[in-house]
């Protein structure tokens, strides 16, 4: 029994050593691809035209607001000083006008959800393209992502090379939000 165990054990190191030393020959960088993503020219140029786009969409959609609360308050205003039918064809006209409005702001919600998502997947595959660059370059065999790493050493960090290159490479992504 000890004979086939120790076997086993013998079989086992002499499978393993060549993946053993091939490991030892590797080198491994890591990427913080969040903070590329958020603190690269591209990655700000994203942030800032979807600020600069929720900003239009809230203005426009408080005037429209506005507009239907006042159209609101003068149907009730007028419940008492207009015919049943009157009445009832103007608050078919209100209600009309209330769904016309949230069926514009879901259109609207949506395409910028996709326009946000398309400009992320380019500056993702972007940031891709970069690092394998860079590790071609450099003769990296692995590159992980800083947030599946608990402990590395500093100098294994190639975040600040990544971020250069994309920022010559890539300096704005466009926000194409079809409306």
């Amino acid at each position: 029994m000890k004979s086939k165990t120790l076997l086993r054990l013998l079989l086992l190191c002499v499978f393993l050593s060549p993946n053993i030393v091939w490991a030892q020959n590797m080198r491994i960088a890591i990427v913080d691809v969040e903070k590329v993503s958020s603190q690269s020219k591209a990655g700000q140029s994203i942030q800032k035209q979807l600020k600069e786009r929720r900003t239009a969409f809230q203005k426009e959609f408080a005037t429209r607001e506005d507009n239907l609360a006042k159209a609101e308050k003068t149907l009730i205003e007028e419940k008492n000083t207009v015919s049943a039918d009157e009445f009832a064809a103007k608050r078919k006209e209100f209600e009309a006008q209330l769904l016309e409005t949230r069926n514009l702001f879901q259109k609207r919600r949506n395409s910028l959800d996709k326009g946000v998502g398309n400009a992320l997947a380019e500056l993702r595959k972007s940031i891709v393209e970069t690092t394998a660059t860079i590790a071609d370059r450099d003769g990296y065999s692995v590159v992980l992502s800083r947030d599946s790493v608990v402990i590395a050493q500093s100098e294994m960090d190639i975040t600040d090379q990544v971020m250069a290159a994309m920022n010559k490479r890539l300096p704005k992504i466009n926000l194409v939000v079809k409306e």
